[in-house]
């Protein structure tokens, strides 16, 4: 018997925008932890760990409020 509503999770999750901005970022993140390695092996400077995930939540911070705003003075 099949249910009578399908509830798909990944459906609302898996859309172009929303890979766009889970590219983004990874990139961001990957960028950081690459960024704090080279730094913290030439000795140019010492990198707290626990900060390196902050340039990847700015930048999700940035994409959500820019995204708000676009669709707040979107002309209909």
């Amino acid at each position: 018997m099949k249910p009578k509503y399908k509830f798909d999770l990944f459906a609302k999750i898996n859309t172009t925008n929303n890979k766009i901005i889970m590219k983004t970022m990874v990139l961001c993140l990957f960028l950081s932890i690459s960024f704090a390695f080279i730094s913290e092996r030439t000795g140019w400077l010492e990198i707290d760990w626990k900060m390196i995930c902050i340039p990847a939540l700015l930048v999700l911070q940035i994409i959500i409020i820019g995204t708000a705003l676009k669709n707040r003075y979107k002309k209909h």
